[in-house]
Order: structure tokens, then sequence, then C-alpha cells
């Protein structure tokens, strides 16, 4: 499969989901494009014109960076947040965020969250927020496992 391809299944995966305002949970293994899609979705609804905010989650820690995530609900106003590795987020940071994502936000930002591993088998095992991942998974895209080489990736992206 070329990076056009590529592209296309990416879209049409992200196409049915780009209209809404529910949070969508993308699923899919390291190198599948979930940040590509998440794009995808952002760029294809109406929230286009606002900010797609990108986050990866292990980035962040307990303690003095909690206010991270109500700080980038106000950066991403009216547009995305995209929280990768959503699942690397501490029991802290995971009720910070049901909390921002249950109450709806102000400003309004549409939630979008990654992760690599099965979500529902870490709320079962007490290891993620059940409620946190009821909400985030309101609207789900399971992206198929990885089949392109790596440089196809590259190709898509425009970058070496």
């Amino acid at each position: 499969m070329g990076a056009d391809a590529v592209a296309g299944a990416a879209i049409e995966l992200a196409q049915p989901h780009a209209a809404g305002d529910l949070p969508l949970l993308v699923d899919g293994a390291p190198g599948t494009g979930r940040e590509f899609v998440a794009r995808a979705v952002h760029y294809l609804g109406p929230r286009r014109h606002r900010p797609f905010v990108p986050l990866h989650c292990a980035g962040l820690q307990d303690g003095p960076h909690a206010t991270a995530l109500p700080a980038l609900v106000r950066l991403a106003e009216g547009g995305t947040l995209f929280l990768d590795s959503v699942e690397t987020l501490s029991a802290c940071e995971q009720e910070v965020l049901w909390r921002l994502v249950q109450a709806g936000s102000d400003p309004a930002v549409r939630w979008i969250a990654a992760t690599a591993v099965d979500l529902h088998a870490q709320a079962a095992a007490g290891a993620f927020h059940p409620a946190l991942l009821h909400r985030l998974a309101s609207s789900r895209i399971q992206l198929p496992p990885r089949a392109e080489p790596y440089a196809a990736q590259v190709r898509l992206y425009g970058r070496a």
C-alpha cells in the first residue's frame, strides 16, 4: 500500500467522525497513524479553523504540572485537544481529565484520545478510570495493524 492509499484509508476512517462533537478514542499500535487520523478528524470537521493541540500524555507529571490539562483546554479553545497515550496518565490526571470531559469544557473543545493498549482491560484491572473511558469512547476508531514500512509514513507526512 503506497502513501496515497495510507492517507486515503486514514481519511476514510476519519470522515464519519469529523462532523460530530463527541469525544473520540483512537485505538492502534505504535506506527499505525493515530495522530494522523486525529488530525484528519479535526481538519475534515467544523473545528478545522481552530487550533489542533497535540499532547503526549507520558510527558505530564503529577505535582506542579497537574494544571497542564486545564491550561491546554484554554489553548485549544474552539478546536481539538488530542491526548496521545492517554493510558499513561496518573490516577490524579485521569480524575482531572474526567472532570473536564464530564463537565463540558469552557471554552469548548473536541476531545480525541489515543491509546496503544486495551483500555477496557486496564479499566477492569483498576488501572484506568472507568467513567473516563466511558466518556472518551463515546465514539471510536480501531486502526488496523501497520503493514506499511516506515518510509511510506515519512513520505506521507513529508518529513525525513
